[in-house]
């Protein structure tokens, strides 16, 4: 089982912080991004295609570490893929809410 601590440390993902909560952000994604499919545990909501692939991981934080309430770590490559495409637009979907790292 990945987590998110596993996803920053590979190439193919990449992170960001947002100002808004994990659950405000996966219903940001829900509205604005279809097929896809998230399952959740207790800190950290993953978020893949409905054929099983790992688009993203959204994890709650702690508000009070400089406003981030949630991280997201989203797919950057293969470029080609359709989970990379999908991972693209939820990242520009929630670009309003990033926090400049």
């Amino acid at each position: 089982m990945s987590t998110l601590t596993d996803e920053l440390e590979r190439p193919e993902f990449e992170t960001v912080n947002l100002d808004i909560t994990a659950e405000e952000a996966h219903r940001h994604i829900d509205d604005t991004v279809a097929g896809l499919s998230p399952s959740e545990d207790s800190d950290q909501m993953k978020i893949r295609t409905t054929g099983g692939m790992l688009v993203a991981i959204i994890a709650a934080r702690d508000s009070e570490r400089g406003g981030v309430k949630s991280t997201l770590a989203y797919r950057t490559e293969p470029a080609s893929d359709p989970a990379t495409r999908k991972a693209k637009k939820l990242a520009e979907a929630l670009r309003p809410y990033e926090i400049p790292q």
